[in-house]
This record gives structure tokens, sequence and C-alpha cells, in this order.
């Protein structure tokens, strides 16, 4: 399991004070680069080896100003050319869940513009966080 700390931005709370549901597919995103931070080496976006396809999240608490949280991530599933994290966003001192996530990933050639087979370099990286 991957866990991302995330700084919550000013810019990231709403009226209500709270974070904004739209951030939190930011944190999604950023736990998904750290994934790549380690284990792709990408120097140009097209060497991203995938496209994003669907999210899906479920906000059970909300994030209030002075909270510190992170971001676990984990493969949940693993098919031919896609695979799903998991992710649970929670609160560092009490552990308390905010939001339950998961999103499906397509492996992508971008130079190619086609989706392809998972490599099985890639694969063996996806069996390193499954859960």
């Amino acid at each position: 399991m991957i866990r991302t700390e995330i700084q919550i931005r000013f810019n990231d709370m709403d009226p209500m004070r709270r974070v904004n549901n739209s951030s939190y597919s930011t944190y999604l995103e950023l736990a998904r680069l750290d994934f790549c931070n380690r284990y792709l080496q990408v120097t140009e976006l097209d060497d991203i080896p995938f496209v994003l396809a669907r999210v899906e999240m479920d906000l059970k608490a909300s994030v209030l100003p002075g909270a510190s949280i992170f971001v676990e991530t984990w493969v949940s599933a693993i098919g031919t050319t896609s695979w799903e994290f998991s992710y649970e966003i929670r609160d560092k001192k009490t552990n308390e869940l905010y939001v339950s996530a998961k999103t499906v990933q397509v492996y992508f050639d971008y130079r190619a513009k086609t989706k392809k087979p998972i490599p099985l370099k890639f694969l063996k990286s996806l069996e390193k966080e499954r859960l």
C-alpha cells in the first residue's frame, strides 16, 4: 500500500469551510503520481503509460480546516489492458475515513494513440501493490 501525505491548501476549501468535493479528485491524482514516481521513469508526458477511464468516490465525512490527511493507494484488480486503484483518504491523527474511492486506468501508448496489453514489467509493479 502506498501512503501519500496531502497538504491541504487554502483554495481546496469551499464557502462551507470544508474541503470542496472536487479537491478529492486532485488528491487521488497526487496518489497516482506517487505511484508513477515509485515505479516508472517518466521524463515526458508521453511516457505516462495509462489513461484514466473511470473515477468513483464515496464521501464519508468532511475534511475541515486544520486536518492532516493522507491517501492510501493499492491495486485492487488487474485485467489484460486495465487495472483498478483503490484509495482511502484518512486523518493522520484519528485515522477517520473521509473518502473511499476507485479509479480504472487503461494501459495506453500515447505515441501510437492506442491501448495495449499491460507489459510484464509494468504488471510486476502493479502486483507489488495489489491487496
